[in-house]
């Protein structure tokens, strides 16, 4: 029986660290260009291009499943990320159904996402431009969003999409412009322990997007924002 169990356990963990990996002929969208894995080197080094020859090499963390960090490419003078640097970590996250890279600032936030997609790029420009057409209020918390996206949405506006997301959870606002706007939304229902509140992937990485974009826009650093900010996901 504990022969059994054991081997179930190291089955499992083959598993999970074969689903984080990523494989030649993956493809990757990221709201303005669909990447596409073309080799996998010495099962390390990840070498992807897009139709416009753009290139994104990955090289896998020892040690860390599902970690990869970004090193310069063959031709590419400067990281292909806009704001990233070389040595930025990138998670593979596989969780709640979503596949998606994550590109991290040193301090653990996302600030870039690619999403895994079987679909060629004039489909992924389709949904792109149906996520830039679309309510933001709608789709803020149920679809995972992509920075060029984010990029020509004005700063308060950023702000009122990120604690959409806490809103949606009850979130109870010290800002007296956020309490008003969002007490006369008919779905806003204040709780009274914010402490309680999680957020599903989707949301927390939106929130993290979010908040990278207005601190790039506005060019600060994350203590200076004004009003709430996101203290739930900070903990």
């Amino acid at each position: 029986m504990r022969k059994v169990l054991f081997l179930l356990i190291v089955l499992l963990a083959t598993l999970s660290l074969q689903a984080q990996t990523i494989k030649k002929g993956d493809k990757f969208w990221d709201g303005r260009s669909l990447y596409t894995v073309q080799e996998v080197r010495m099962g390390t080094i990840v070498y992807m291009t897009t139709p416009q020859d753009n290139e994104l090499t990955l090289e896998k963390v020892t040690g860390k499943n599902g970690e990869y960090k970004i090193i310069p490419s063959r031709q590419a003078e400067e990281c292909p990320i806009r704001d990233a640097e070389w040595n930025w970590r990138v998670q593979y996250i596989r969780k709640d159904g979503m596949n998606f890279l994550a590109v991290r600032k040193p301090n653990g936030d996302a600030m870039w996402t690619m999403v895994l997609t079987p679909d060629n790029e004039s489909r992924c420009d389709a949904q792109q431009a149906d996520l830039i057409n679309a309510n933001w209020e709608n789709v803020i918390n149920n679809t995972l969003l992509n920075t060029p996206y984010l990029m020509n949405i004005p700063r308060k506006q950023l702000r009122l999409m990120r604690n959409a997301i806490l809103a949606r959870h009850g979130y109870a606002f010290k800002s007296k412009d956020l309490r008003e706007f969002f007490s006369k939304k008919s779905w806003y229902k204040p709780g009274t322990n914010n402490a309680a509140i999680k957020l599903n992937i989707i949301e927390q990485t939106n929130v993290e997007l979010i908040k990278s974009e207005e601190t790039i826009e506005a060019g600060l650093h994350p203590g200076d924002l004004m009003g709430d900010d996101g203290e739930l996901v900070e903990e």
